[in-house]
């Protein structure tokens, strides 16, 4: 027998023993002198116009040493790093909606959590509310209510795949069926919620730590949302407690920490509560999937017509990429000779879904794995065996 030197070996981890004997470090656990720390005002409603907003009580609270709104940052959209920049909606503070409930409002930083907390309560917004959307059919109503000026409707984008002749194949088909399935929003319930700490020199460079998977990609966007050039940010990535896609981009809270070590001279940390995650965090994709096949009496596959909503939440964050993947996904396992797909996009007045382990395929591919099993009953075939079946050249 060949001997492996990593296959049926005990390889320990490499930072096993830093996690379990407590010595790896995370963003919430540096502490730089002359600390502040951060805390955001989120939106209480869903769907709402700012009208106004009134910081001087909070400004004036002892302790605090800086509230900023989305007047005060650079008007640059961030947040989403894979797609074309018109995809781009999401500022770090909201400028003139907020679009669900945990929408980022206002920031404080103070000389600790407490005094931030106190001063994010003496915020006042004054919103005009709006009626919103809280699901697909919904949001796709010709009367809906949109989010996003300059939409007609509220599919944000569409992505579109196809090959083959589907009218012929479902026609030689000898079953066909059609169905719907829905699939709901995940969070990624990472041990470790969102983190940041950020320093500035005297010529305003950053120095970043914060909790991600993508350090460069915060780097590139961050020197965007500030003006500043990339070599003036640098992005130190600590020991991370789980990410599985929801650490993937730059968030409100590391422009709000940057901007705020900018103005007061001082680190500012920010770091989320579990609340704030689950309330407002990203989410993996709720997707309403209607999926037509065709088969012959033996269980060779004809055609597949695949049409899937995704339910983006308030903003695109990388939903037009989970859009593209999901129908790259349905293409996959099986042998489509036919095959089309319409991905849409949906604007909701929910959290922003975005990257999450598998990145569309889970949602995907459990419709396309209950049709097969429900195809394979109607067509007396065992399930296992429809699978296996091949043609010459399949492998």
């Amino acid at each position: 027998m060949k001997a492996f030197n990593i296959i049926g070996k005990d390889i320990p981890r490499t930072d096993g023993k830093a996690k379990a004997t407590g010595q790896a470090v995370y963003a919430d656990d540096i502490k730089l002198p002359g600390m502040l720390h951060g805390k955001l005002l989120r939106s209480p409603l869903a769907h709402a116009r700012i009208v106004n907003i009134d910081t001087s009580k909070a400004a004036a609270l002892p302790g605090v040493r800086l509230v900023i709104t989305g007047a005060d940052l650079p008007k640059v959209t961030t947040g989403n790093w894979r797609l074309f920049p018109k995809t781009q909606d999401e500022y770090a503070l909201a400028i003139d909606k907020v679009r669900y409930i945990g929408d980022e409002v206002a920031a404080v930083a103070a000389m600790d959590p407490d005094i931030a907390e106190a001063a994010i309560e003496l915020i006042e917004v004054e919103y005009e509310e709006l009626p919103g959307v809280y699901d697909i059919e919904s949001a796709l109503k010709a009367d809906a209510p949109l989010l996003h000026d300059g939409y007609k409707t509220n599919i944000s984008i569409d992505r579109k795949i196809e090959y083959g002749d589907l009218d012929k194949a479902f026609a030689e088909s000898d079953y066909v069926r059609e169905d719907t399935f829905t699939v709901q929003a995940q969070s990624h319930a990472y041990m470790e919620p969102c983190s940041c700490v950020s320093q500035a020199d005297q010529e305003g460079r950053i120095t970043i730590w914060t909790s991600t998977q993508t350090p460069y990609i915060v780097q590139c966007l961050l020197a965007s949302a500030l003006n500043l050039r990339e070599n003036d940010v640098r992005v130190i990535k600590p020991t991370v407690g789980g990410g599985f896609g929801g650490k993937m981009e730059l968030r409100s809270w590391e422009v709000c920490s940057a901007f705020m070590a900018q103005k007061t001279g001082r680190p500012v940390k920010f770091t989320l509560s579990r609340e704030e995650e689950l309330m407002a965090g990203r989410r993996r994709h709720p997707m309403t999937i209607r999926s037509k096949i065709g088969f012959k009496k033996d269980g060779t596959i004809m055609a597949k017509d695949l049409h899937i909503y995704l339910d983006g939440g308030a903003y695109n964050a990388m939903g037009p990429t989970a859009c593209f993947l999901a129908g790259n996904f349905g293409a996959m396992l099986y042998r489509y000779p036919n095959y089309r797909y319409l991905g849409e996009h949906v604007y909701t007045n929910k959290p922003p879904a975005s990257a999450m382990r598998g990145f569309g395929a889970p949602q995907t591919l459990f419709a396309a794995e209950t049709q097969m099993n429900m195809a394979a009953e109607d067509l007396g075939i065992d399930p296992i065996d429809l699978r296996l079946k091949k043609r010459p050249g399949d492998r």
